[in-house]
């Protein structure tokens, strides 16, 4: 070995030795924020998300609603970032598109409202840096056992770690 470091594109990084090791998930919350009722989860638009038009295809906002949901579920029950820390699944999802997204950094917010029985909404804005609503969303996940492969009751306990979470009173989710 020369010393000179091996660059790999995948989700291992080499060794001195060119044993691979795998890096650990990350969640990155550090910049992520609670602010003004919303989870803020900062995100920089990426040549891969946009299409021949130079704006951001309709179809990767739901991704984005994806990764800030993925954030905020992990901040909410200190999960590691791993996929199977997901407690739940998706059973419906809407935008609304307000404004066009090019290759700029944005701000994906996020909000837990309605909580029935073993589902939840989760409402969605996406802001340019302007402060500007480019879309809005919605998306009800239900909770779901991996193993029993069922859906699940919503635990008083997770309710409770939402309203500590979100600073709400009882009665608003």
């Amino acid at each position: 070995m020369t010393g000179k470091p091996v660059v790999r594109h995948d989700a291992r990084r080499m060794s001195s030795d060119n044993a691979p090791q795998r890096r650990q998930p990350t969640t990155d919350n550090t910049r992520a924020a609670w602010r003004n009722g919303w989870f803020v989860v900062p995100w920089q638009v990426i040549f891969r998300d946009v299409d021949a038009f130079g704006h951001v295809n309709n179809a990767v906002y739901l991704t984005y609603f994806e990764w800030a949901r993925a954030q905020l579920w992990f901040a909410l029950t200190g999960a590691a970032g791993l996929p199977t820390d997901i407690g739940f699944i998706v059973a419906r999802a809407e935008i609304d598109f307000k404004l066009q997204i090019g290759m700029e950094p944005i701000d994906i917010c996020i909000r837990i409202t309605d909580m029935r029985t073993t589902s939840f909404d989760t409402v969605y804005e996406i802001r340019k840096r302007d402060g500007r609503v480019a879309a809005t969303g919605k998306v009800v996940v239900v909770l779901f056992d991996w193993k029993a492969q069922s859906k699940m009751a919503i635990s008083d306990e997770l309710r409770a770690k939402v309203r500590a979470f979100q600073q709400e009173r009882p009665e608003s989710i």
